[in-house]
């Protein structure tokens, strides 16, 4: 089969950045043909056909458009005053092939920088997407900028289940400590190990409270967890590969909730701290988290 990289290099003419090609051969049979009528599986981004014939369209509609730009996704609508006139115009995503930055340009070729590069702007979603896959209950992790805070927080999501307001299926802690030593406190002891989002998880923790990654970071999301294991708990796999890129002297609490009573978890956490690094339901739900975390101010005694 042939590889992204030289279907680029055949059709279009242009060298692909190594992390975009990397992804593509990995995920671009899940992306969709058409993201501009049909939801794609990550982020708006289109299959190697679509990439090859947006990006053909533009540079024959576009005079100005650059022959090292290539487009990879579609953004949505975007409205713009024209005549004082609102009108809605398509917008995509656009990858810079000679730097590797990714930008957002509408149908008329005004474009905004998104992100330094390919892996840095798809990490976060990409992480959520390979989690959702795998597990039916929602995963989260949190990160702590102490040792102690993720037992903690532990403790109380512990006293809401036996109060009846979270149906907690596992939740992992994991300390390093100043002498780098790195202790895991589990529910549940896994009899099976799997490769779920390895070294990606790195791309996107890198600027919290870890030390810099080096090494592959799509690779590892090809590995897949066995059903069976997604009903047994968290994969210490993946608990392992985050842990070792704690900073000394943190902390991470990973759990998995089936149900849980929003209120009830708004009231225990409210200005608890910590970052939240992802939840797998979706965006959205990420945001919420980490507001009832951030809202010191808001916190009764």
């Amino acid at each position: 089969m042939e590889r992204f990289a030289d279907y680029a290099l055949r059709a279009l003419g242009v060298r692909l950045p190594e992390d975009y090609a990397r992804f593509m051969d990995i995920h671009g049979k899940k992306l969709s043909d058409d993201p501009v009528r049909a939801q794609s599986w990550l982020q708006g981004l289109g299959s190697a056909h679509f990439v090859v014939g947006t990006t053909l369209a533009f540079r024959s509609r576009l005079p100005g458009f650059r022959l090292e730009n290539v487009l990879i996704g579609y953004a949505g609508l975007k409205t713009i005053v024209i005549n004082k006139v609102y009108e809605e115009i398509d917008e995509y995503f656009m990858l810079d092939t000679r730097e590797g930055s990714v930008h957002a340009i509408d149908s008329f070729g005004a474009a905004n920088r998104l992100a330094e590069s390919f892996e840095e702007w798809i990490g976060p979603e990409l992480l959520r997407a390979v989690l959702k896959e795998q597990y039916k209950s929602s995963l989260t992790v949190v990160i702590f900028d102490d040792e102690q805070k993720a037992e903690e927080a532990r403790l109380k999501l512990l006293e809401l289940r036996r109060g009846g307001f979270v149906e907690l299926e596992d939740a992992v802690v994991v300390v390093r400590g100043q002498d780098g030593t790195v202790r895991h406190h589990q529910m549940h002891k896994l009899t099976r190990k799997g490769g779920i989002a390895g070294s990606i998880t790195g791309l996107i923790v890198g600027s919290i409270f870890f030390s810099p990654v080096i090494g592959a970071v799509f690779g590892a999301v090809s590995g897949a967890l066995s059903a069976s294991l997604t009903d047994i708990g968290i994969d210490d796999r993946f608990v392992e590969d985050l842990s070792r890129k704690l900073k000394p002297g943190c902390s991470a609490l990973f759990t998995l909730v089936r149900k849980a009573d929003p209120e009830r978890v708004r009231e225990a956490f409210l200005g608890f701290g910590g970052k939240v690094l992802v939840n797998s339901v979706s965006k959205e739900r990420e945001t919420v988290l980490q507001e009832i975390l951030d809202a010191a101010g808001e916190k009764t005694e």
